[in-house]
C-alpha cells in the first residue's frame, strides 16, 4: 500500500473539489444543507483554504483520493476539519492509517476536535474507536445536528 499525505498545493484543488463533491453527496441528500454542505464549496473557497490552513492531499498508488482540512488552536488543540476519502477508498481500513498518520505529524497535540452528522452511525463508531468521545452536539437546520467530538492526547 502506497499512502500519502503531502500538503495541497493549488493544482490539486480541482480534483480534489470533485472527489469531495462526490464524497459529501449522499449528505447533501439526506440533510439538504446546501448552504453548508461541502458539495458546493466553491474552488475559490477550497483555495484560500489551501492557502490560509493546514490543507493536505492523501494520495494512493500516486493517485489523489482525498484531503484534509485541519486548523490549529490555541494551547496545541486541533480540528479536524474536514476529512474525505473518494467513494470507491472508502471502507477498506485506509481512514485508521490516514488518522494515525496525522496524529504523528502533530506530536505536540494535546487535544483534537471535530464534528460529525449526527445520523452517520459509520462515522461515530470510526472516531469512538480512534478514541475520540461525544461531547455535545448542535444544530445546523431542521435535518441536520452535527455530533461534536474530541480526544484528548496521551502525553
Amino acid at each position: 500500500m502506497a499512502l500519502a499525505i503531502k500538503p495541497t498545493i493549488k493544482e490539486e484543488v480541482e480534483e480534489l473539489l470533485l472527489i469531495q463533491q462526490e464524497a459529501f453527496a449522499n449528505d447533501l441528500n439526506k440533510y439538504q444543507d446546501f448552504e453548508t454542505s461541502p458539495v458546493n464549496e466553491s474552488s475559490e473557497r477550497l483555495l484560500y483554504k489551501v492557502e490560509n490552513f493546514l490543507h493536505y492531499t492523501i494520495w494512493y498508488d500516486e493517485q489523489i483520493i482525498g484531503g484534509i482540512d485541519i486548523r490549529e488552536g490555541k494551547e496545541a488543540k486541533y480540528r479536524l476539519n474536514r476529512i474525505f476519502l473518494a467513494n470507491t477508498y472508502q471502507n477498506k481500513g485506509l481512514g485508521t492509517h490516514i488518522m494515525q498518520r496525522i496524529e504523528a505529524e502533530f506530536p505536540n497535540a494535546v487535544e483534537w476536535s471535530l464534528d460529525t452528522p449526527h445520523l452517520n452511525n459509520r462515522n461515530h463508531h470510526f472516531y469512538e474507536k480512534l478514541g475520540f468521545k461525544k461531547v455535545g452536539e448542535h444544530k445546523i437546520s431542521d435535518k441536520l445536528i452535527l455530533f461534536d467530538y474530541k480526544k484528548i492526547m496521551d502525553k
